[in-house]
C-alpha cells in the first residue's frame, strides 16, 4: 500500500491516491473488514482472558489459603488441650499446698486421646539449696516438687516410638524455680497420626503434592503425593520450591505461581501458630486452574466460530457489493463498444446503490447522445435534437404525416466551376460553403436531411409552435444563409477561390416525417411530393434569390417584401403555380 504523493503537472499538482495491492475488490473488502474485526476480538479476548485469569487465580489463592488455614486450625485443635493443660501445670507450680492439683493435671494429660505418656523429670538438689521443702518430701512418692513456673522448650520431629511402634512427637516444657534455675521438665508424647488426622483425610491432601515442614530448616516432617520420600523442601533445586522456602521464612502464609500462562504449577503455604511447622501444597496448574484453561479454550473456539460467522456475513455483503461493481465494470466495457444493453439493477440505497443509479443515468445520457448521433447525424442543433427526442416515436423506424417547411439550397454554376478546379480546391470550396450555411440552419432549429453534391435539403418542424411560426423561422434562416455566403466570399477571395452564388427554394406541405433507413444505420428525414416540389422551386431561384411557394407566402408574418412573382408549371403539378421571390425589408435588415 502506497501513501499519497504529489506530482507536478505544470502549475497544477496531481495527487496520487493510496494504492491497495489487491487483485479484486472482494479480497480488499474482506481483508480490510476482517482484519480489524480479528484484531478487535484478539485484543478483547486477551483482555478478558487476563482479567478472568487474575480473578480465577485470586479465587484459587483465597481457596488454598482457606484450606491451609483450616488444616492448620485442625492440627492446632488437636494440640489445644495438651498445650492448655501444660500451660495450666506451669502456672500452678507456686501453689505448693495444692499438690493434688498438679497431680490432677498430669493425670488429665495422660488420659487425653493420642497422648502416649507424660514424663515429669526432676533434677538433683540444686546447688545452694540445703534441703527440699516438706511438700517436696511429702509429695506423692516424690513425684511433685516445688517450682515457680514452666516454659515451653521444643517440639520434636516425628520419630518411631518403640513402646507403641508408631511415629510420635514430644512437646517439652522446662520447669524453673524463683531464680529461673531449671529444676525439672515436663514432656508429653503424642501420636503423630492423631495430630495430623484432621488433614490427611482431606481430598486436597490426597490428590495434591503436600507436606508439613519445619519452618526454619525446610525439613519435611510429613508428605503426600510426589513429595513422599523427600527430606527437605528445595533439595532438588526446584525454582518454585526455592521460592516457597524463601517466602515461608518471611511470611506466615502466601501463594506462589510458577512459570507459564496459566502457570504450570502453583503453590501455597500456611504456618502454624503453636508449633514451628508450615503446611505446603504444590498443585498442577492445569488441574488447579482448569477453569482458566477451559475459558481460554472456550474463548478460542467461540472466537473462531464468531470470526467464521463474521466472515460469512462480510462475504455475503461484500459479494453483493462486488457483484454490483463487477456488473458496472462489465457494462462499462460493453458501453465502450457501443452496446448500451439493459440498465444495472439497483439493489440498495447506499453509496453502491447511488453509484449504480448514477451509472444508469450516465448510460441514459450516452444512449441519448448516441440516439442523437444515429438519428439526427451532425445536422441538428443538440438542444433541438433533445426536444425532438421527447417524442416517444422519435427513436423508432417509421414516421408520421406532418406539415412542415422545406428548404433547399444549391450553388449556381457549380458544375462548370468544379471543372476548372482541382479536386482539392473543389472539396475546400464545398467545405467552406457548408461551414457557412450550416450554422444558420442549426441556429433556426432546422433539421438537415441530406447533402446532394452542392445542394442541401433541410426542413423545419413545428415543435411546440404553430406552422406559421415554423415557416417564418425557415424564411429567416434563408435570409441568414445568404448573408453567411456574402461573408464566406470574402474568405474565398483571400484563398483565391471562385465566389459562390446560391439559390434557395422554400415550400410548405404535407410529408412523412420519421426515421428512414435500417436498425444499424438510420437518419431522421422527410419523404413526400412536397419535397420534390421544393427541389423544382429551388431550380427557379437565381443567384442570391429566395423563391417560395404560395403556401409559404400565405404564412409569412412580416419583415418580408415580394420582389418578383413567377407563374410556372412545375413538374408533378397539373396547373400553373405562382412562385414568389422574397427579400427582407430594408428596415428589418438595418436592424
Amino acid at each position: 500500500m502506497k501513501g499519497n504523493t504529489e506530482i507536478a503537472d505544470g502549475n497544477n499538482p496531481v495527487v496520487a491516491m493510496i494504492v491497495y495491492r489487491f487483485k479484486s475488490l472482494r479480497t480488499r473488502l474482506i481483508v480490510l473488514l476482517l482484519v480489524p474485526v480479528f484484531l478487535i476480538l484478539l485484543a478483547a479476548g486477551m483482555g478478558a482472558f487476563f482479567y478472568a485469569r487474575n480473578v480465577m487465580v485470586g479465587q484459587w489463592e483465597k481457596n488454598v489459603a482457606m484450606q491451609l488455614e483450616y488444616a492448620a486450625y485442625a492440627m492446632e485443635t488437636n494440640l489445644t488441650k495438651p498445650m492448655a493443660l501444660m500451660q495450666l501445670f506451669s502456672g500452678s507450680g507456686k501453689e505448693t499446698t495444692k499438690i493434688s492439683l498438679l497431680e490432677a493435671i498430669v493425670y488429665r494429660l495422660e488420659s487425653l486421646p493420642g497422648v502416649v505418656r507424660v514424663n515429669l523429670n526432676w533434677h538433683a538438689k540444686p546447688h545452694g539449696h540445703d534441703h527440699f521443702s516438706r511438700n517436696d518430701m511429702d509429695s506423692a512418692k516424690g513425684r511433685f516438687r516445688h517450682f515457680a513456673r514452666g516454659s515451653f522448650a521444643r517440639v520434636s520431629l516425628p520419630v518411631i516410638d518403640e513402646v507403641v511402634g508408631e511415629e510420635t512427637i514430644s512437646i517439652a516444657m522446662i520447669l524453673l524455680d524463683e531464680s529461673d534455675t531449671v529444676v525439672g521438665n515436663l514432656e508429653i508424647v503424642l501420636r503423630f497420626s492423631l495430630l495430623v488426622s484432621g488433614i490427611t483425610g482431606n481430598r486436597w491432601w490426597q490428590n495434591a503434592t503436600t507436606c508439613i515442614a519445619d519452618r526454619a530448616t525446610g525439613k519435611i516432617i510429613l508428605a503426600s503425593g510426589r513429595m513422599k520420600g523427600r527430606t527437605r523442601i528445595g533439595e532438588s533445586d526446584d525454582p518454585l520450591e526455592n521460592q516457597i522456602q524463601l517466602e515461608m521464612a518471611q511470611k506466615t502464609w502466601g501463594t506462589i505461581l510458577g512459570k507459564g500462562h496459566p502457570p504450570e504449577r502453583v503453590a501455597g503455604f500456611h504456618a502454624l501458630e503453636t508449633i514451628p511447622w508450615v503446611l505446603v501444597v504444590v498443585a498442577d496448574g492445569k488441574v488447579a486452574l482448569s477453569p482458566i484453561i477451559y475459558f481460554r479454550n472456550g474463548f478460542m473456539v467461540g472466537a473462531t466460530i464468531l470470526l467464521a460467522a463474521v466472515y460469512g456475513i462480510i462475504r455475503l455483503n461484500v459479494n453483493r457489493t462486488s457483484n454490483t461493481i463487477q456488473t458496472l465494470s462489465r457494462r462499462a466495457g460493453s458501453i465502450s463498444k457501443g452496446d448500451f444493453g439493459e440498465k444495472v439493477e439497483v439493489t440498495s440505497e447506499d453509496e453502491i446503490g447511488r453509484l449504480a443509479q448514477s451509472f444508469n443515468t450516465m448510460v441514459d445520457g450516452l444512449r441519448e447522445k448516441e440516439t442523437i448521433k444515429n438519428t439526427f447525424g451532425r445536422y441538428v442543433d443538440p438542444d433541438f435534437a433533445r426536444t425532438l427526442l421527447k417524442s416517444p416515436e422519435s427513436g423508432r423506424l417509421g414516421g408520421r404525416l406532418e406539415t412542415v417547411a422545406i428548404l433547399m439550397a444549391d450553388i449556381r454554376g457549380f458544375t462548370a466551376m468544379a471543372k476548372s478546379l482541382s479536386p482539392e480546391h473543389t472539396i475546400e470550396l464545398l467545405n467552406g460553403y457548408f461551414s457557412a450555411i450550416i450554422p444558420p440552419i442549426e441556429k433556426h432549429r432546422g433539421i438537415i436531411v441530406d447533402f446532394v453534391g452542392d445542394g442541401l435539403l433541410a426542413f423545419f418542424q413545428p415543435i411546440e409552435e404553430s406552422l406559421a411560426d415554423t415557416i417564418q423561422r425557415c424564411v429567416m434562416c434563408a435570409f441568414t444563409m445568404h448573408r453567411a455566403i456574402f461573408r464566406c466570399n470574402h474568405e474565398m477571395m483571400a484563398r483565391k477561390l471562385p465566389l459562390l452564388q446560391m439559390g434557395i427554394g422554400i415550400n410548405s406541405g404535407l410529408v412523412v416525417v420519421g426515421n428512414v433507413g435500417a436498425v444499424t444505420r438510420r437518419k431522421y428525414g422527410i419523404v413526400g411530393a412536397a419535397v420534390n416540389i421544393t427541389q423544382r422551386i429551388q431550380a427557379k431561384a437565381r443567384a442570391g434569390e429566395v423563391v417560395v411557394s404560395k403556401s409559404v407566402v400565405e404564412n409569412i408574418q412580416s419583415d418580408v417584401d415580394i420582389t418578383r412573382e413567377i407563374a410556372t408549371l412545375l413538374k408533378g403539378v397539373d396547373s400553373m403555380e405562382p412562385l414568389y421571390v422574397i427579400s427582407k425589408k430594408a428596415e428589418a435588415q438595418s436592424k
